[in-house]
């Protein structure tokens, strides 16, 4: 049982530089969220481009913003994948953690940036017509803004105090993106403490996991069936990916780090996972149809951006 005991040692070195890197996150978010729904340029041509860039911020709240913002037809679709596949959740902070496996995080997100722009702007183009259906239309809850009062005049009272009032939204442990103004130690102290935590939890049995498999099997037979397995491993990381919750970009990042996955495998899992906005997508948008076409684009970009980096490493 040594590798128990070597895997919760490992594991707890990581704790304070994953609390830091959770800290510095929070504080980016919070001062970029809000600016992020208020800007105008998303709905022009740069919005795909300015959606990808917030994206790269590694915190699932941003694609939870902008699939709020998608559901109130206030972000074309093209805008909102880009987003999706630029969103890395928790694999940066994970990926800094291990000094060895540090340089593969530029070319992953340089990667998920120009796939971004690339399918962001692909999209809109293809989809022309449905994208301009879907910005014009309007909310069901919007249509009753306007209203006439005992003398007949119209005024748009309610709307006003709709927009006025901030809109906040919830993140993946349940806390308020924007943050709470009147509590900074919960924005800033607990609310990193508690995440750490939790990600040093998935870290924490990953860990295990691999360790439990080498005392089991061997480090040289586990390898040998990774490598014999590796033209499936983008398909099943593409499967983790669909996981609506930020242990699936852990998990992903954990199996690539202990020799699990390769890096095509990774970039398909992570490409295709964006935390837990898809959970708010089937929430806040009512077309069903849109949302399953939406997810079945995601995934196959994924999966086929992941096939191509492996076949790309394997030739070189």
């Amino acid at each position: 049982m040594d590798f128990l005991w070597e895997a919760i040692l490992d594991s707890l070195k990581l704790l304070p530089f994953l609390l830091i890197s959770y800290i510095i996150i929070e504080v980016i978010e919070y001062f970029c969220a809000s600016k992020m729904e208020h800007n105008r340029l998303l709905l022009g041509k740069y919005g795909v481009l300015i959606g990808s860039s917030f994206g790269l911020i590694p915190q699932c709240g941003f694609s939870v913003v902008a699939t709020d913002l998608f559901s109130s037809h206030k972000l074309s679709i093209g805008a909102l994948i880009a987003i999706y596949i630029a969103t890395s959740d928790e694999a940066v902070p994970t990926l800094l953690l291990y000094p060895d496996k540090m340089l593969s995080l530029l070319p992953l997100l340089l990667i998920k940036f120009i796939v971004a722009i690339i399918f962001g702007y692909l999209i809109n183009a293809i989809f022309k017509k449905a994208n301009a259906a879907h910005l014009a239309a309007v909310k069901p809850a919007d249509s009753s803004a306007v209203k006439q009062d005992e003398h007949g005049e119209e005024h748009e009272h309610e709307q006003g105090e709709k927009h006025d009032k901030h809109e906040h939204h919830t993140g993946c442990c349940g806390h308020d993106i924007e943050g709470d103004k009147k509590n900074l130690f919960k924005v800033f102290v607990l609310h990193p403490l508690i995440h750490t935590l939790k990600i040093f939890a998935f870290i924490l049995a990953v860990n295990i996991l691999f360790g439990g498999l080498i005392e089991l099997v061997t480090e040289e037979r586990l390898m040998a069936f990774l490598s014999s397995s590796k033209w499936f491993a983008p398909l099943l990381a593409s499967l983790v990916g669909l996981i609506p919750n930020c242990a699936a970009s852990v998990v992903l990042t954990s199996f690539y780090v202990h020799g699990g996955i390769g890096f095509g495998a990774l970039m398909a899992g992570l490409i295709i996972n964006a935390g837990i906005a898809i959970v708010v997508l089937f929430k806040q948008n009512k077309n069903l149809k849109q949302n399953f076409a939406i997810l079945g684009g995601l995934y196959s970009i994924g999966l086929v951006v992941g096939y191509v980096i492996e076949l790309v490493m394997l030739l070189i």
